[in-house]
């Protein structure tokens, strides 16, 4: 029995459409990116065993509402595969130095769960690389779907058998803990998102301290305007060739917005510095609202102009709550933790930036517009290199019988609707 994600016909203010689950990629046609199964890719950098060599933990990421469970035996299960390609070299034509296949299977027990945006799986794999810059390729294949998609990624890796102290690279994780044979049980948040700041912030470190026999610790975490908002300094008696270790961190108080980790350790004269970025998301809304005021002027395809204002001269304490007021006036699903046409409205914000940004953000675009309100295109029919007329394009949608037209009267690229938005 196949399990389909949900389908919600709805109408909100002028906008009639149904939810599709897009998820595209920018470098992929509208029509042949409904569903893809998005994912995130991390690289992590250790000291290897081998000297001449770096082990790099390589982890990827994906939400399980963007995998196609099936009802079986076991609950709900979902299957993927995975083609990782390690160049050797700066970009895609660099020679191929690894590659790898593997399959990963999910299962859950609840249907709840094959929809969850706050439920992800983690797979990783791990590889010693000389030091030098690589280009990555991972692929994941949505065995049910068929669908796939693709992530790349410059890589640079270093040597941590240079002379005196050095510090790893950091981990962010939701988790750390010490299993009962000494080893450090983690779990990586890949995409440095932070849904829930009720729950504390791990940073697992590891320090290649040579001679060293204490080390003097100190970390701080700093907001997008420079200011510290925790710091904290210890001492650590260290292990050899290796010193494991995690610190947490209490964000309870912390605003929505984008932070930097960093953590510098001494010893003597030497010294060694490491950071990392990660975003607070706003409790309770999607992770592509970043900013407020923005998420409210992008209203303006489902809101009044007059509403739109109101929601923007609110007072700054008051503006977020009127905000989700607001979603909540159109929740199909009220009591639950998710609004799914407030997810569905701002994953097509960020596409139409994605596919169509340019001199302006691509949800400001005519063909942005289009997209926002009426999701992906059924069809695509492109005429970028006719003789007698600009380029243009044509977007079908099948099921509302639909059809629009943009013109690149230009020729850079700005496609501008001819046809009538609303017939």
């Amino acid at each position: 029995m196949r399990i389909l994600k949900p389908v919600i016909m709805f109408i909100l203010v002028a906008w009639m459409t149904s939810i599709a689950w897009a998820q595209p990629q920018h470098d992929r046609r509208y029509e042949e990116t409904i569903g893809i199964p998005q994912f995130h890719l991390d690289a992590i950098t250790f000291l290897s065993e081998d000297p001449t060599k770096t082990k790099v933990v390589f982890y990827i990421q994906i939400m399980y509402d963007n995998l196609q469970f099936i009802q079986s035996n076991r609950g709900y299960e979902a299957t993927y595969d995975i083609d990782f390609s390690i160049l050797a070299g700066d970009d895609a034509h660099a020679p191929r130095y690894e590659n790898r296949i593997w399959q990963r299977e999910v299962v859950t027990f609840e249907y709840e769960m094959t929809n969850s945006r706050e439920r992800f799986d983690v797979t990783e794999t791990i590889m010693d690389l000389p030091p030098g810059n690589y280009f990555v390729i991972a692929t994941l294949k949505d065995r049910e779907s068929r669908l796939e998609s693709e992530a790349r990624s410059r890589l640079t890796v270093p040597s941590y058998n240079e002379p005196g102290l050095q510090l790893g690279d950091l981990v962010l994780a939701k988790h750390v803990r010490i299993a009962s044979d000494g080893s450090y049980e983690i779990v990586p948040n890949v995409d440095r998102v932070i849904r829930n700041t009720r729950a504390p912030l791990f940073v697992y470190y590891e320090v290649y301290p040579r001679n060293a026999e204490v080390l003097d610790v100190y970390y701080r975490v700093m907001n997008e305007f420079g200011e510290i908002v925790r710091e904290t300094s210890f001492n650590r008696t260290t292990s050899h060739p290796i010193t494991r270790d995690f610190f947490q961190i209490d964000i309870s108080d912390l605003d929505h917005g984008n932070y930097v980790v960093e953590m510098q350790v001494r010893s003597g004269s030497y010294s060694s510095l490491k950071g990392l970025q990660f975003r607070v998301q706003m409790a309770g809304l999607p992770a592509t609202v970043t900013e407020i005021d923005e998420a409210i002027r992008q209203l303006r395809y489902i809101a009044s102009r007059r509403r739109v204002r109101d929601l923007l001269n609110a007072r700054s304490l008051r503006k977020e709550e009127a905000f989700r007021n607001f979603w909540a006036t159109w929740d199909p699903t009220p009591g639950t933790p998710r609004n799914e046409l407030m997810d569905e409205y701002f994953w097509r914000i960020e596409q139409a930036n994605q596919l169509f940004g340019n001199l302006r953000p691509g949800w400001e675009t005519d063909r942005g517009e289009v997209y926002v309100r009426f999701g992906p295109p059924s069809d695509v029919e492109r005429h970028p290199f006719n003789m007698d007329t600009n380029p243009y394009e044509i977007w079908y949608y099948y099921d509302s019988q639909r059809r629009f037209v943009f013109v690149d009267e230009m020729g850079f690229g700005d496609y501008r609707l001819v046809s009538p938005l609303w017939q």
